[in-house]
């Protein structure tokens, strides 16, 4: 038998190395998705580490399938998602997780936009948005701009629309909503069960059928740093700038644009978590019921503000319509345009006020001002309450103060306890003097005077 010579031997290790290694290195790269002519991303495998690249309304439509519902993305590039319009026969995109589907990943908008992405807004489904159902997931630096579908919003419809709209005849049918009867609609995400969404915009108009937020439906987890800028529109049913139901946390997030419905909401409609450096600049709109920031609050809201317009009616507060809980260095720069109408639907009762229309029992507020003009039209004389700072007090009101020449208001509380709300002129609440004449506000820590203007949060100085 004829002997390999040591040089053959060692060229065939060579070659079977290097024929081994390819092999490896080709196993490698079909591992990322790299020679995979059927990948259905741009790149990455899914996993936090390497998570799969979007960057078409094509893949993004991909989230929503069954199997990468618990996958994990981030954005690479602008997505332009006008061609959404013809999604689902027309109705538009396809609404990514559900109750029984939730997405359980994450989502990395990486910084980039989607535009002009037609959402999929019905009432058949409960959890409305572009993440119908998020659980324990994570959005974070999503845009959605939405501007070039920005659809009027005509404020001065929903008077007209009133007169055939249902009877809500009990504040309670707005305040106590039960969680599992809510249709969860926002622009962003139905329901984010206990996620955290972060960093998240949405620029555009919402016009759900049967009302809906800007941002999020329903929040049980954590929203930070994000905002709705434009135009909410409930119709005959409920809308809110932000988010309608909270019992999670929301910080550092914002609201700017025009809302209105049959109630409306500047930032939160009902609210059992903690809101805190968070801010509304908007006009609000709402006959029912009306409120610059939180209609209902069992929870925490502090240092916080609202500007802008309010119109409204029944059960109005510049800040907050109905107080249950805790409200702390908080003001309303705001006017509050009313107009009071028996039209037969409702029970002549308004509780009308500057920061509040009603402050229950158990209800407490610390440090807050309104300044703004308050006027009401109508038929005034089925207002029951109607004070430049709370329609109603029943709890308590420490340091406290209305502006009395803007508001055009000599009573502070019209029903309940007075005691804690202080009436000053607007030169006494303005400029330096502004620090003498509110003594318990923390001028050092949260508080700041203005050259000529009325105090501010210290940090709005770093937004």
């Amino acid at each position: 038998m004829k002997k390999s010579s040591p040089y053959s031997i060692r060229n065939n290790l060579h070659v079977s190395l290097i024929l081994g290694l390819s092999i490896l290195f080709c196993f490698t790269l079909l591992s990322c998705g790299v020679f995979d002519s059927n990948k259905p991303f741009s790149g990455g495998n899914g996993t936090i580490d390497n998570p799969f690249q979007i960057s078409s309304l094509e893949q993004l439509q991909k989230i929503a399938e069954d199997d990468n519902l618990d996958k994990h993305y981030i954005q690479v590039a602008d997505i332009d998602a006008s061609a959404s319009e013809e999604l689902q026969n027309g109705s538009g995109f396809k609404f990514i997780g559900d109750a029984e589907q939730p997405f359980t990943g994450s989502y990395d908008g990486n910084g980039y936009s989607i535009r002009n992405l037609k959402i999929n807004f019905n009432k058949f489904d409960q959890f409305n948005g572009m993440f119908g159902y998020v659980k324990e997931g994570v959005l974070e630096n999503i845009t959605i701009d939405n501007r070039g579908r920005l659809n009027k919003l005509d404020t001065n419809s929903f008077a007209s629309k009133k007169q055939n709209s249902q009877s809500l005849d009990e504040t309670s049918e707005l305040q106590n909503i039960d969680i599992a009867d809510m249709d969860g609609v926002g622009g962003l995400a139905g329901m984010n069960d206990s996620g955290l969404i972060r960093n998240c915009h949405f620029i555009g108009s919402i016009t759900p059928p049967t009302g809906g937020a800007g941002l999020v439906g329903i929040n049980t987890g954590t929203i930070e740093s994000s905002s709705f800028e434009g135009k909410v529109s409930g119709g005959i049913y409920t809308a809110s700038g932000l988010v309608t139901y909270n019992s999670g946390s929301i910080r550092h997030s914002f609201v700017k644009g025009e809302i209105g419905g049959q109630a409306a909401f500047g930032f939160v409609g009902n609210n059992d978590g903690v809101i805190e450096i968070s801010y509304v600049n908007m006009q609000v709109t709402g006959y029912l019921g009306v409120a610059g920031f939180v209609n209902n609050n069992r929870g925490v809201i502090r240092s916080s503000f609202m500007r802008g317009t309010i119109i409204g009616g029944r059960f109005s507060g510049g800040f907050v319509a109905d107080n249950y809980g805790q409200i702390e260095n908080v003001y309303v720069l705001a006017d509050l345009e009313m107009m009071i109408e028996d039209n037969g639907n409702f029970p002549p009762s308004y509780e009308i006020g500057g920061v509040v229309g009603r402050n229950d029992s158990g209800g407490v507020i610390q440090n807050a001002f309104i300044a703004g003009t308050m006027n009401i039209g109508g038929d005034v004389e089925f207002i029951s309450s109607f004070g430049g700072y709370a329609g109603v007090n029943s709890g308590m009101i420490e340091h406290g103060y209305w502006d009395k020449e803007a508001t055009g208001m000599d009573t502070g509380i019209d029903q309940g306890t007075p005691e804690g709300a202080t009436s000053l002129t607007t030169n006494e609440m303005t400029g330096p003097a502004a620090e003498q004449n509110m003594p318990d506000f923390d001028w050092v820590n949260i508080w700041r005077t203005t050259e000529n203007g009325y105090p501010v949060l210290r940090w709005e100085e770093k937004n």
